[in-house]
């Protein structure tokens, strides 16, 4: 399996997005397929809410694992909070806690990175 790596400006793009990274997991099972799409997708449309400048999606396979990466310019780090119930959204962090196997977040050079991690097997 190869590394994926996409730089994204607007929401629109994480559909091509997943697209690419679904080509990527061609012949992994179909849940798999599923989760890593919607960890993509969440962790996209937070940089996409949440910052002014876009980012870089990274989709890393190593041994036994798969690691979505989102790279953007803030200095805001991400954190779970419970969910207002009268909101439609902020759920987005529970849904990638609920599906990776870890996920967390760090300084980079440049602004920071948010990752989740899934076990291939």
């Amino acid at each position: 399996m190869d590394f994926l790596r996409l730089p994204f400006t607007c929401a629109q793009e994480s559909a091509v997005m997943r697209r690419r990274a679904a080509d990527l997991l061609a012949g992994q099972p179909a849940e798999l397929v599923q989760d890593v799409l919607l960890l993509i997708t969440e962790l996209v449309d937070n940089v996409v809410q949440h910052t002014d400048s876009g980012g870089e999606l990274h989709v890393v396979p190593a041994a036994g694992t798969l690691r979505v990466e989102v790279h953007d310019h803030s200095r805001s780090f991400p954190q779970l909070q419970r969910p207002d119930l009268r909101r439609a959204g902020g759920r987005g962090l529970l849904l990638v806690a609920a599906i990776a196997q870890s996920w967390g977040s760090r300084p980079t050079e440049t602004g920071k990175m948010v990752w989740a991690q899934v076990d291939l097997a």
